[in-house]
């Protein structure tokens, strides 16, 4: 969860008052899916360059 506040995509006040376990899983996935893409297109865009 620490990564969430890292993010600054919830405050650790919003993580024990409004968030449930289940919401703060999805959020914390949703994060490390937008992660994943953002680097997949870095790699894509250096490939190109490369090119």
């Amino acid at each position: 969860m620490y990564t969430l506040i890292k993010a600054r995509l919830a405050s650790m006040l919003e993580l024990k008052t409004i968030y449930t376990l289940d919401e703060a899983l999805k959020l914390y996935a949703l994060h490390c899916m937008e992660r994943d893409v953002e680097a997949g297109r870095a790699r894509d865009a250096a490939a190109e360059r490369g090119r």
